[in-house]
């Protein structure tokens, strides 16, 4: 049987712009097969307001089954076009991360420290990136009558109502959240991924991981990284649809929602960020090095 000959780790000529692609397929695979409806779960838990407990997630669904009339519907609530849109939210993290990683190490600093700080950074680059789609995407999945417009019509929508400022509310929180984010997830999953390869070492087998420990990795690091929810919820609160004239400020949304809805206001819809984190890495991460590691193998054997 015929295999690609795996290349050295410093056989390199070229940044990895394969990265940019797989970004946006790995995001697209999660998202079709649950990740989006994942989320639309969690927004539903993220905008509820008072003090009492929001409404379970059984009621959601059913909710949203009721509205969107029928199941796939409500499974693809704004997905087409603005969940599909955003799949361009893998664009940046992988490639910048990958590249930042390559040239911190070249410049002396250590593979863990590297791997975590590339996080911050590849996070970051995707906050700036993807805010408007983002901002958009929580109007689409609070109102109704949004979702019914086409695209253009809801951008206008937005602006005309807020301003094209607007499309970047929630940015400083967002750049806080995705940065911490993505610096634990790639520590985390680089750490998991160095005991793997430390165990098969003492045993004498191959240091190479399978495809499922991969994805370990990425579950856990995923997993790990939801510890940044209670800044993710300020990031929903400022974006969905407020009276006119509110303020949309970290402190002035911190303090609303506290006296809202006191502590539980960052703390819902915590448990399923925690799924959602951990399916989404697993496909950034697991299935996404499996994929670059193939490329890169065959693209190597084609050159030489």
């Amino acid at each position: 049987m015929n295999s690609h000959a795996k290349p050295p780790h410093d056989a390199r000529t070229r940044p990895a712009f394969e990265k940019i692609l797989i970004g946006p397929v790995m995001v697209f695979g999660e998202m079709i097969t649950g990740g989006h409806y994942l989320e639309v779960l969690r927004l539903g838990k993220q905008m509820t307001v008072g003090h009492h407990a929001a409404p379970s997630y059984w009621q959601l669904h059913t909710q949203n089954v009721t509205e969107a009339a029928g199941f796939r519907s409500a499974f693809y609530r704004g997905f087409f076009p603005w969940g599909l849109i955003q799949c361009v939210k893998g664009v940046p993290v992988l490639f910048v991360q990958h590249e930042s990683n390559y040239q911190l190490q070249r410049m002396g600093m250590a593979p863990q420290t590297s791997e975590t700080v590339s996080g911050f950074m590849g996070g970051t680059a995707q906050a700036i990136f993807v805010c408007p789609f983002q901002k958009v995407k929580v109007s689409v999945v609070a109102c109704e009558q949004l979702n019914t417009l086409s695209p253009w019509l809801a951008i206008r929508n937005v602006v005309t109502r807020n301003g094209v400022t607007s499309l970047y509310d929630g940015i400083l929180p967002m750049c806080m959240r995705r940065s911490l984010d993505w610096g634990i997830r790639f520590a985390v999953s680089s750490e998991v991924k160095n005991m793997f390869v430390e165990s098969k070492r003492r045993q004498g087998l191959s240091t190479d991981l399978t495809p499922w420990e991969l994805i370990g990795c990425g579950l856990v690091g995923g997993a790990c990284s939801a510890s940044t929810h209670p800044i993710d919820n300020v990031i929903t609160n400022s974006q969905k649809p407020l009276k006119p004239g509110a303020r949309r400020d970290i402190l002035a949304v911190v303090k609303r929602m506290y006296k809202e809805s006191g502590v539980r206001a960052f703390t819902r819809g915590w448990d399923i960020k925690i799924i959602d984190n951990a399916y989404h890495m697993a496909w950034m991460y697991g299935i996404g090095t499996i994929v670059y590691e193939s490329m890169r193998s065959a693209m190597y054997d084609k050159e030489h």
